[in-house]
């Protein structure tokens, strides 16, 4: 009973490591203007994104850019590059399937940095809450932690 008023909390942690960012400061609208969501972005120094967080593989795409885990409800898509998807999948490599139960810090997908840059594509890895409205009771953003996102789920 008392269970009722305990809050649902998820901790989101970096996917990738290097240098993260809020999302408005992506160079490209559609993440920067939060159209899609909320969230924050890193710029990769290493090429393997993992889990950020517990949940299930809910989405990825067939070029391997991209890929949406969801936790409580809250679905998180996490974007490797801009415009990457122009690739058609070369240069990335996943390591589970749509479906898919995972752990935090698991293997996801490994891309080829020095081939994303040589196309002309930045390396800007964006974690983007897809459904806010419907999921999301209170957003907080670290970005200087290991942790940048905690949301309390409604």
């Amino acid at each position: 009973m008392f269970g009722l008023f305990k809050k649902k909390l998820l901790e989101v942690s970096v996917p990738v490591q290097g240098e993260v960012i809020d999302i408005d400061k992506v160079q490209d609208e559609v993440f920067s203007s939060k159209m899609m969501g909320d969230g924050f972005a890193v710029e990769p120094q290493s090429d393997c994104v993992t889990a950020p967080c517990d949940g299930k593989i809910v989405l990825l795409s067939k070029t391997k850019h991209a890929i949406a885990i969801e936790n409580q409800g809250v679905q998180l898509l996490i974007h490797i590059g801009l415009d990457t998807v122009e690739l058609g999948g070369v240069g990335f490599t996943s390591y589970v399937e749509q479906g898919a139960q995972i752990k935090k810090g698991e293997r996801l997908i490994s891309f080829d940095k020095d081939y994303i840059v040589e196309k002309g594509k930045k390396l800007t890895t964006i974690v983007v809450i897809t459904n806010m409205d419907e999921k999301v009771k209170k957003l907080e953003k670290n970005l200087q932690s290991d942790a940048v996102l905690t949301i309390e789920v409604k």
